[in-house]
């Protein structure tokens, strides 16, 4: 980013907002637009597909918790203001998945971050 590189693309398994907020703050920081991408394949939220598909072997079980902890829509703002949860809160949410807060829609998949440099 500080060579002014574009696009910069982070690839990451970024679920929650504040996860995605140090990007987002660097991206702002260095005058970079931002765009939020999902995969657009047909099997992004069918568990049985995904756990064959992922190449770090994830279990299945912990793609269903990631997928109960995904937060949809995310924009800039939602990113921006978003806050790390407490340590409690996080474990509380490993145990429970289907107690987040911010559970709005379907279950979730991976958020690609693209970053284009102005």
């Amino acid at each position: 980013m500080d060579e002014g590189r574009s696009p910069i693309i982070i690839d990451n398994t970024n679920i929650q907002a504040w996860e995605m907020k140090p990007y987002a703050e660097m991206a702002m920081k260095r005058r970079y637009r931002m765009n939020f991408r999902e995969p657009d394949t047909w099997w992004k939220f069918n568990v049985v597909e995904l756990e064959k598909r992922n190449r770090h072997r994830v279990p299945r079980e912990k793609i269903l918790q990631m997928m109960a902890r995904f937060e949809h829509p995310m924009s800039l703002d939602i990113v921006l203001s978003s806050v790390e949860p407490s340590y409690t809160n996080k474990v509380m949410l490993n145990l429970l998945p289907h107690a987040s807060p911010k559970w709005e829609g379907p279950l979730g998949s991976s958020s690609i971050s693209d970053m284009t440099n102005r």
